[in-house]
């Protein structure tokens, strides 16, 4: 402890501080330590913002996918051909597949808009089933499918009307719509048939997946 005294400004800070009086004598105090001076603040980076995505982009890119998928189904199609029972099997796995990730994606966020879609999908199936009909050579059947084709096609373009004055409602002012970019995908589906009449099964099965992906 007197070591500490007598080193003055130099000796132990809480020694000092403690001892008040040696020999009977008063001691001069230490002056209190001096706080920790604040850090100085770091002035925050600018934040970057972020670009706005380019719906022109989302639209090529959806485009884009759209045709590399329905290339693979026309591929697997052209492999199958031939196999009647290969054909109706991957039809169904793949309708399957699609019909229950709209079910079970869709519905979540809106329940309308997916419940009116999956309704066009139906109405495409009932469609295409006609037009397998409509060359039988029996005129019962030729007029059944006649209909079915004419009152589906009524639901599955007066479904997608709705459909679209239901989504304009969301559109946020001075946003372009690029969907005219799927017409791709479609023209290729259109002249499948036409390049190969082999790729008529395969065709519907992209056409029914593209239904009910809309």
């Amino acid at each position: 402890i007197d070591q500490h005294l007598a080193s003055g400004e130099e000796g132990d800070i809480v020694t000092r501080s403690i001892v008040c009086c040696k020999d009977g004598k008063p001691l001069e105090m230490p002056p209190p330590p001096q706080p920790t001076p604040p850090k100085p603040k770091k002035e925050a980076a600018p934040k970057v913002a972020a670009a706005p995505p380019d719906p022109f982009r989302e639209s090529l890119m959806k485009a884009a996918t759209m045709s590399g998928a329905s290339l693979g189904v026309l591929g697997m199609g052209m492999g199958a051909v031939g196999d009647a029972a290969m054909m109706a099997n991957l039809g169904t796995f793949t309708l399957a597949g699609a019909a229950g990730y709209q079910v079970v994606w869709g519905v979540a966020h809106a329940l309308h808009t997916p419940l009116m879609s999956v309704t066009n999908a139906i109405s495409g199936t009932t469609a295409i089933g006609g037009l397998m009909l409509l060359g039988t050579g029996n005129g019962a059947v030729t007029a059944l499918a006649g209909t079915a084709v004419g009152v589906s096609a009524v639901n599955i373009v007066g479904g997608f009307v709705v459909s679209q004055r239901m989504l304009d409602l969301f559109k946020k002012p001075g946003e372009v719509d690029y969907s005219y970019l799927t017409l791709a995908p479609g023209a290729m589906l259109v002249a499948a048939p036409f390049v190969n009449p082999a790729l008529i099964e395969a065709t519907g099965v992209v056409s029914s997946l593209l239904c009910i992906g809309s």
